[in-house]
């Protein structure tokens, strides 16, 4: 019981079942860029290039903002062999971003970037049959990223190359039930952490094959130390065998990346791309286990317990197919895509804590331009229903079943390009 409460408590891999990228990694951070289902590495100049590729970054004049806000609607199930289906209860998830860049020379420019790649929530109906496991739980992750690009056209016709660094505060809520026979009680949890960590990106735009765009990006791990508080209620004499209220600590990494994505035009207005995400998961827990330190009885002598769970993740490559047409006449463009983003969690680890499928996306998406200054953006992404049973093997996971994820996202913005 105890082991169960606490694991769930700074489990981090179990905060976003209702994502629409594998595990709690979400991907939703500009509207243009939901709307061709993420295949922006090679071709994406916009101010969000701060962060899906800072090669991008100086290859856009003036001053450039972008701000959006991304709309979750979803929902995981759990049916156990022979049981009742059990539906997530947690509501639209609201997710902003923002980015800024100017360049401030002929070969340089600089930028910002706020957005929310890992994290989300998920929230259970009460009295569900893994309750002891995981009742509500929320991670906010905050990317603060500073970056720069230089335009080195001139020396390498058609090259151009940035970095940026990531400042990453991280905030941890769970609430789940704890159970003696019929007697129940709660356990709350909370805890805070920072981290740092760092992009760098290339785009080669060949002055040779017109029309064909070639980039990469490289995200390094984050590693986040928590510390939070435990609060534990229940009536006596069950109080008893609960840990105390004190301090939980807990190491978890978020994993590194590398982007790699090619386009092409094969006429003017319009470019398709393919992206490869390859996502590090396998580092995300060390040697595969969550270690949590637990609350200890204050006595120096006595060494602090923990508390150790298997996690084993995978490591994934997720592909992303995306096109866009503009129509210049209209002001406008047209996006449409579609994403096979699998999931790093093995099926002896499947729990409620993070119901997650090998997804299947679809994206679309557009922009109007109401002046040469100023556009507004919609990106819609449908992860299309699915469903993934555990392992038959005894004991993982602890609850044997089918687990099931749907998901839609729709994903508003707004831009403004000003002075030259």
């Amino acid at each position: 019981m105890i082991r169960k409460i606490l694991f769930s408590a700074l489990g981090l891999g179990a905060l976003a079942s209702n994502a629409s990228a594998n595990a709690f990694n979400i991907n939703e951070h500009d509207a243009r860029v939901t709307g061709r289902a993420g295949a922006t590495a090679a071709s994406n100049t916009e101010p969000s290039s701060v962060v899906f590729n800072p090669g991008g970054i100086a290859l856009n004049e003036g001053t450039n903002i972008a701000l959006g806000t991304a709309f979750y609607f979803a929902q995981g199930t759990y049916e156990a062999d022979g049981g009742e289906k059990q539906k997530t209860d947690s509501g639209m998830a609201v997710v902003p971003n923002l980015y800024v860049t100017s360049r401030l020379h002929e070969m340089v420019a600089v930028g910002i970037g706020l957005h929310f790649p890992f994290g989300l929530a998920v929230s259970w109906p009460s009295g569900h049959p893994q309750a002891d496991v995981i009742q509500d739980q929320t991670l906010r992750t905050y990317f603060i990223t500073l970056g720069a690009g230089l335009n080195l056209n001139k020396q390498v016709p058609g090259l151009s190359v940035g970095a940026g660094f990531d400042i990453v505060p991280a905030t941890i809520e769970l609430e789940n039930s704890v159970g003696f026979g019929e007697v129940q009680g709660t356990a709350h949890l909370g805890g805070d952490a920072v981290g740092f960590g760092g992009r760098v990106g290339a785009m080669y735009h060949s002055p040779d094959v017109r029309g064909l765009k070639v980039g990469v990006m490289y995200r390094s791990p984050v590693k986040l130390d928590f510390e939070g508080k435990g609060d534990f209620d229940i009536e006596d004499p069950y109080r008893s065998q609960l840990p105390p209220d004190g301090t939980i600590n807990a190491t978890i990494t978020l994993p590194q990346s590398v982007w790699g994505g090619v386009a092409y035009s094969p006429i003017p207005d319009l470019d398709i791309e393919y992206n490869a995400v390859w996502i590090n998961w396998a580092q995300a827990f060390e040697d595969g286990n969550l270690t949590i330190d637990l609350p200890d009885d204050g006595n120096p002598a006595t060494p602090r317990p923990q508390t150790v769970s298997p996690q084993d993740y995978k490591n994934t490559v997720t592909h992303r197919l995306g096109a866009e047409y503009r129509l210049p006449a209209h002001g406008a463009a047209i996006r449409a895509g579609l994403m096979y983003d699998p999931t790093p969690i093995p099926t002896t680890t499947l729990s409620a804590r993070l119901p997650d499928i090998n997804r299947f996306n679809i994206t679309l998406g557009g922009s109007y331009a109401i002046t040469p200054e100023y556009g507004v953006h919609l990106g819609l992404l449908w992860v299309t229903p699915g469903e993934r049973e555990t392992s038959d093997k005894m004991y993982e996971p602890q609850f044997k079943g089918t687990y099931g994820v749907q998901a839609f996202v729709a994903n508003l913005g707004v831009s403004g390009k000003f002075g030259k």
